[in-house]
């Protein structure tokens, strides 16, 4: 685990694998091919085991959550998204201030629509721990 002098610093490194993870899903057009090749799912298996599952949910819904009014997100796919919290913006001195539209994915609302259904599937798969029976 990396021990972070500052808060600024934490925050950059943040920023940076955020970065990474849209990367990753749009460079070369990796996301729309996937769902083109019916290989999404494996894609998405593939995109949250290297960069973990709550950076992908966080770029996807924050993506789905800017545009409230499109009818092509499924409901249960916007109330998914309205569960996370806001990627706020990076701090105004870096070199190349970064913005927070800058993280959204440039893809068609249905291919993200379905990545989003894959995240939400891999949410309830993980392991939950048992809640304590209470004393009676």
């Amino acid at each position: 685990m990396i021990n972070y002098d500052t808060v600024e610093r934490w925050r950059d490194e943040y920023y940076l694998k955020l970065r990474d993870c849209k990367k990753a899903m749009m460079t070369n057009n990796a996301l729309s091919h996937a769902y083109n090749c019916q290989k999404l799912k494996e894609f998405m298996e593939q995109l949250i085991g290297a960069h973990g599952l709550e950076r992908v949910s966080l770029l996807l819904s924050n993506t789905i959550r800017e545009v409230p009014w499109d009818e092509r997100y499924s409901k249960e796919v916007k109330a998914w998204a309205n569960h996370y919290p806001e990627i706020q913006p990076a701090p105004a001195e870096q070199k190349e201030p970064m913005r927070v539209f800058a993280l959204n994915l440039y893809e068609h609302p249905v291919i993200l629509n379905q990545a989003a259904r894959i995240a939400m599937q891999k949410e309830k798969d993980l392991p939950h721990p048992k809640q304590k029976e209470r004393e009676r």
